[in-house]
């Protein structure tokens, strides 16, 4: 069971990781005010958007374009922008996008660490059914006015079917500057 969940999951996420384009993403931000802080008031409204950011990145059957998902997910749209990263994600995309349809998220806690950041505890869904335990532990940053999934987050979730990806750039470079 475990394999064939490892095996769609790396199907949804390689769906969920279509290739992002260049151009501005309407709507791409959680609201024209800005993202809500992790902290205070407003830590409700952080822990929902977070939630809308995983669910951009996870959910298949929202049908989100790639446009809209790369918008939600560091390193793929905005400032800190890694070709690199959205290529691979392409490339994870394009070889296993059949499964993402059938792929969901299910966002257990969101902690806030500090007002721009978040650890995030998430299960992967898989035809309806949670499969506890088998995601990576989770982060979200804030980056400008969007609650985004970290970067450490997409290469530890794309590694569950492709350990080999944690070995190469960007992701290397991406797991030694979050473990230091």
């Amino acid at each position: 069971m475990r394999k064939r969940a490892a095996i769609l999951l790396t199907a949804a996420i390689a769906a969920a990781s279509l290739t992002v384009g260049t151009s501005a993403v309407a709507g791409a931000s959680v609201s024209s005010k800005g993202a809500a802080v992790c902290s205070g008031k407003t830590k409700k409204a952080a822990t929902k958007q977070i939630k809308a950011a995983y669910a951009y990145f996870l959910d298949g059957s929202l049908g989100y374009t790639a446009d809209q998902k790369g918008a939600y997910i560091q390193y793929l749209s905005g400032k800190k922008k890694s070709a690199e990263l959205v290529a691979q994600f392409q490339a994870s995309s394009d070889a296993n996008a059949a499964a993402a349809a059938t792929t969901g998220v299910q966002v257990n806690s969101v902690t806030c660490k500090g007002k721009n950041g978040a650890v995030v505890a998430f299960d992967l869904v898989i035809d309806g059914s949670p499969l506890s335990g088998l995601a990576p532990p989770g982060g979200a940053v804030l980056e400008g006015k969007t609650w985004k999934v970290s970067g450490l987050t997409l290469c530890n979730t794309q590694a569950l079917g492709d350990p080999t990806v944690l070995e190469q750039e960007p992701c290397a470079t991406i797991v030694l500057e979050e473990t230091l």
